[in-house]
């Protein structure tokens, strides 16, 4: 049993407990020595693994709506907007959209008010999704700004890749859909949902 000690151990077994009358109590000690510092090993690195927020099972990502407003205005910016559920036990975060159809100017934006109660959209840098919970875009909170194409027509499909910290990208299909009339913002609350766009891949 010694030969499967290492140099090191043999020599704090030799140190804990010396002679030669004692070396199954000694290679007893350094093997329990070994077990408890495995143990305490697994400990922290589950204490690790909970604090860094993996506890749970993984995130799990769907987009389960995507639609793009159509502009009044041929070619001016717009916004699309993204149902996304999380049915996974961890938190994920949406930290990038692109769209190969778009190209350049693709960006994730928050809805903000100025101090004389006039609307505008801000750079986000990222949009969290909570574990068990979903983010629902819209014109009053977060949305994805994008350059429209004077050739978009209502009911064309754009597609576009999400890309998650820990799930990954996603790929959807949004719908074109024309700006409800007499709204600034491009809809009104409450305004009804576009058909999900079938065919959402992972990656």
């Amino acid at each position: 049993m010694s030969s499967s000690l290492s140099s090191v151990e043999r020599a704090l077994v030799k140190n804990l407990c010396p002679g030669p009358g004692l070396r199954r109590v000694r290679e007893a000690a350094v093997t329990g020595m070994v077990a408890a510092v495995a143990s305490l090993a697994a400990v922290g690195g589950l204490s690790a693994w909970t604090t860094a927020g993996y506890a749970g099972s993984p995130a799990k990502i769907e987009v389960r709506e995507a639609r793009v407003l159509l502009p009044v205005i041929p070619g001016r910016d717009t916004n699309a907007y993204f149902h996304i559920v999380n049915s996974g036990g961890a938190w994920d975060r949406l930290r990038s959209v692109a769209s190969p159809v778009v190209g350049l100017g693709v960006e994730l934006t928050a809805h903000r008010m100025n101090a004389t109660n006039g609307a505008y959209r801000e750079r986000a840098e990222t949009v969290d999704v909570p574990a068990h919970g979903e983010v629902e875009m819209s014109p009053f909170g977060v949305a994805v700004t994008l350059p429209s194409d004077e050739t978009w027509r209502s009911g064309d499909r754009i597609t576009f890749t999400l890309d998650f910290v820990r799930f990954g990208r996603v790929t959807v299909e949004a719908v074109v859909k024309p700006v409800a009339s007499g709204s600034a913002s491009g809809e009104r609350p409450g305004s009804p949902a576009a058909p999900e766009p079938a065919g959402p891949t992972h990656s």
